[in-house]
């Protein structure tokens, strides 16, 4: 999508930006719930879980700077279709994970790594370059907005998810739910 000076485009921008970074960093932040029923399940205790989600808030902090270095080469659409696909997939299998580097790998790597990939940096940069520069500064907080509205969204929807479909059945549904997020990586796409 090139730049257009026209407010509908703008907006479907924004909204996808903002969508995307409400539906990834809403899942990821969810996560915290599953902590109690991942040590019955696995009996790992909270420590070793805990160093999953530690090493999950690492990686996502180091994931950023090279999704948006990437982005700038290939564009932001595949890093955003890349990454939505890895909190999905990380998200949907951490179920079935019953050791300390399951854990890592689904939580830390997976999961959290696709958040860093469909995260600010990328979501940023690809609504600048979408949109003029008179408009950025509303950009940055329609897009910083989706995330928070997506941890008050995700959190009572992981909430009655776990009750209705038990613990397993909520990670699974918000593996499958965060792939809603994949229509953005297509308006966010720019060049390349």
């Amino acid at each position: 999508m090139k730049r257009h000076d026209t407010p509908v485009v703008w907006w479907l921008v924004l909204l996808a930006a903002a969508g995307a970074f409400a539906l990834t960093m809403g899942t990821r932040q969810t996560m915290g719930f599953f902590l109690s029923p991942l040590n019955t399940a696995t009996g790992l205790g909270v420590g070793s879980i805990s160093l999953a989600f530690a090493f999950g808030q690492l990686w996502w902090g180091l994931t950023q700077p090279f999704a948006g270095a990437v982005a700038d080469r290939v564009g932001a659409g595949r890093v955003l279709l890349v990454g939505v696909l890895l909190v999905a997939l990380g998200t949907f299998l951490t179920p079935f994970m019953t050791t300390t580097w399951g854990l890592i790998f689904a939580i830390g790597v997976l999961a959290a790594g696709g958040a860093g990939m469909a995260g600010p940096s990328v979501l940023m940069a690809a609504t600048a370059r979408l949109i003029p520069a008179e408009r950025r500064g509303v950009a940055t907080g329609v897009v910083n907005a989706g995330g928070s509205f997506g941890q008050f969204l995700m959190a009572p929807l992981a909430a009655a998810l776990t009750a209705s479909l038990g613990w397993m059945g909520a990670l699974q549904a918000l593996g499958v739910i965060v792939l809603l997020a994949l229509p953005a990586a297509w308006v966010l796409r720019g060049p390349g």
